[in-house]
């Protein structure tokens, strides 16, 4: 990375020393894994000297691995692999960009890696930066550049091409294995449904025959008790009895209806849930594939519009949506339930007189949102899950499709009144955390209102077991380092809430080890922090 002031060039330095630390320590040199499969076979061959040429026919984050590998002699830390991607993304930084600040960089310099044809790019890149002579210098290379460019836009649109018949043919395949499921589905529904009425009928006919025969035993009864001259006390008695037989297996049968008609409900709102969630992937997939197709038909790409590897990156990171949402159904528990446990939190939003200005970060399924709208407060969402998104709009509320910190970064300072997330930073790496909370800092107006819930790690349950349910789940923040992290970017912590613990699976007792073993397996599973911007 080029740098434009001092002081960035020794934080620079310093996190190539602290990464080159971290590095001889976790993965010595001789041990590092190969390199992509196409870089191994000869060009990346372990001899320490390369061409630029042999990094820059990489792209992307392929791009950034491979230069780390070649340059550095090690795999990307995940802060340097961000930054660098997101420095490409920006537009003023470029591959020569990379690749001199990790060739310069204290660590490039004592892995003593040769690049070849470097210099000439470098010292181009920095007569370009010039006020009016770098206008000339970038129009000349652009001219002479020209050639090169027709031909690699020759070959980008051959590869968009052969791209586009494989991706067609994928998509193909999924959308004829997703209908597959479906007609199975439609078909057990159907046979289901035949069998609970079959059932039924079969049940009503026994239920019918069985009457008759109780029925006839109780005449056959009553005739062998007058031919026996019995008292009519001794018939009224048998008549009582055959009667309550009678009774009780009308019972059992109408039990075992119950029986029979709960146990079709549950398998047929399973089907109903699998039926629905197969046609939210076959939508899906229809949408992906109309978008791709759309981009291909509007011809080559110019600067002014997406190319298509970045709409098909766009819809590579959507593939998963449909079956995080399954997820979440699963473990993430009822709407009703979830709406219930956030009630907690509105008497913070009252106390402080919010109604409006509310934005909740990860909103997921919208339970958070609905329930606002229930106590009229005006609240919106933003996620990156395409699928919840479009189940919150379905439901009216107002979200927004897109990353939280590519979002926030957009708004100006003190945009809102308060800010939530629940169940978000878990799934965050640790500079993405911070990140986040700066944005929210910045964004919230002065006595603005933060409120964050995450998994409880004090409980031991949930740090060692049911955290992991979610694969998605990076690691458990203990309380007071969250709360230490939310202080340091410049928020008050008001109130640290222990929510929901199981106090009635408590073992009753005084004695030390008890109330340790209540505190470590039946504490809170889940805690919340308050916190306002001063």
């Amino acid at each position: 990375m080029l740098n434009d002031s001092g002081s960035d060039l020794d934080v620079q330095r310093l996190m190539h020393e602290i990464r080159a630390n971290v590095a001889s320590r976790q993965q010595p040199v001789e041990t590092l894994p190969s390199l992509t499969p196409s870089a191994s076979q000869g060009t990346f061959n372990g001899n320490n000297h390369y061409h630029v040429n042999d990094l820059l026919r990489f792209h992307g984050d392929e791009f950034v691995r491979n230069a780390y590998r070649a340059l550095l002699r090690r795999e990307p830390d995940e802060a340097g692999m961000a930054q660098h991607l997101e420095q490409l993304a920006s537009g003023r930084f470029n591959k020569i960009d990379v690749l001199a600040s990790l060739h310069s960089s204290p660590e490039g310099r004592s892995s003593q890696v040769k690049l070849d044809g470097l210099a000439l790019p470098i010292a181009v890149r920095r007569l370009g930066r010039l006020p009016v002579v770098g206008y000339v210098v970038r129009l000349a290379v652009a001219v002479t550049r020209l050639p090169v460019s027709i031909q690699h836009q020759n070959r980008f649109e051959f590869y968009t091409w052969s791209q586009h018949r494989s991706l067609i043919a994928h998509q193909d395949q999924h959308y004829q294995e997703l209908r597959d499921s479906l007609q199975q589905i439609s078909a057990q529904m159907l046979e289901l449904t035949q069998r609970t009425a079959e059932q039924q009928q079969a049940n009503e006919l026994f239920a019918r025959q069985y009457e008759e025969a109780l029925m006839k035993y109780r005449e056959l009864e009553i005739r062998s008790v007058e031919n026996r001259n019995l008292s009519a006390h001794e018939i009224q008695r048998l008549s009582e009895q055959l009667s309550a037989q009678l009774r009780d297996h009308q019972q059992l049968l109408q039990e075992q209806k119950a029986e029979t008609q709960q146990f079709a409900g549950q398998l047929r709102e399973e089907l109903l849930s699998r039926q629905q969630q197969t046609t939210r992937e076959l939508l899906m997939q229809e949408r992906r594939l109309t978008v791709l197709l759309e981009q291909l038909k509007h011809g080559a790409v110019t600067p002014f519009t997406p190319s298509f590897n970045e709409v098909a990156n766009d819809e590579e990171d959507h593939l998963l949506d449909a079956l995080y949402a399954s997820l979440e159904d699963q473990f993430r528990g009822p709407r009703d339930e979830v709406r219930r446990r956030l009630q907690v939190y509105l008497p913070f939003l009252k106390e402080a007189g919010i109604k409006n200005g509310v934005l909740d970060i990860g909103c997921g399924r919208g339970e958070w949102l609905q329930l606002l709208r229930s106590e009229g407060i005006e609240g919106q969402g933003v996620d990156r899950n395409r699928v919840l998104v479009e189940e919150c709009r379905g439901a009216g509320l107002n979200v927004v499709e897109q990353d939280a910190l590519a979002y926030l970064r957009n708004l100006p300072d003190e945009s809102f009144n308060a800010i939530t997330t629940f169940h978000l930073v878990e799934h965050l790496p640790f500079e993405t955390l911070i990140r986040l909370l700066d944005e929210i800092v910045r964004t919230l107006k002065p006595g603005g209102i933060l409120i964050v819930e995450t998994p409880n790690p004090e409980n031991f349950m949930v740090g060692s077991c049911n955290f992991y349910a979610d694969p998605t789940h990076r690691n458990p923040i203990p309380s007071e380092t969250l709360k230490f992290l939310i202080e340091s970017r410049g928020l008050i912590s008001e109130t640290v809430l222990k929510l929901r613990p199981w106090d009635e699976a408590k073992i009753a007792g005084d004695d030390e080890l008890i109330k340790r073993f209540n505190e470590y397996f039946y504490s809170a599973p889940d805690y919340g922090i308050v916190a306002r911007k001063p």
